[in-house]
C-alpha cells in the first residue's frame, strides 16, 4: 500500500480540525463566562481526547488482560480484536452525538454576545 492513499484522509482531517477550532474558539470568546475561557480554550487546544483515548486504551487493556488472555491490541493482528475496540468507539460517540444533541437542545445562548 503506498502512502498516498493516507493523504486524502489527513486533508479531510485538517480541514475539519480547523473548522472545529475555529467554532470553539468563537463559542469559548462569545458564551463562556470571563472566569473559564482560558481553561475552555486550553483543554480543547491541548486535545483532551488524546488523553482520554489513551486512559480508555490502557483501562482496557488492564480489564481484558485480567479477564482474557488474548488481547484487543496484541502484537498478532490475527488474534487482536480491534474490531471490538472500533465498536466500542462507535457506541461511545454515538452516545456523544445523544448527548451533544440533547444539550444543544436545551441551550440558551447568553444574550449579551447576541447582536
Amino acid at each position: 500500500m503506498r502512502i498516498w492513499w493516507l493523504v486524502p484522509q489527513y486533508v479531510l482531517f485538517g480541514l475539519s480540525d480547523v473548522f472545529a477550532f475555529v467554532g470553539l474558539e468563537e463559542f469559548f470568546y462569545d458564551q463562556v463566562p470571563d472566569e473559564l475561557r482560558s481553561i475552555g480554550i486550553a483543554l480543547s487546544i491541548l486535545g483532551m481526547g488524546s488523553f482520554l483515548s489513551s486512559f480508555l486504551i490502557y483501562f482496557l487493556e488492564t480489564i481484558i488482560g485480567v479477564a482474557r488472555q488474548d488481547s484487543w491490541f496484541g502484537d498478532n493482528l490475527n488474534k487482536a480484536h480491534l474490531d471490538y475496540f472500533y465498536w466500542l468507539l462507535f457506541g461511545l460517540n454515538a452516545l456523544g452525538l445523544v448527548a451533544y444533541m440533547h444539550f444543544a437542545k436545551s441551550y440558551i445562548y447568553n444574550s449579551s454576545s447576541i447582536s
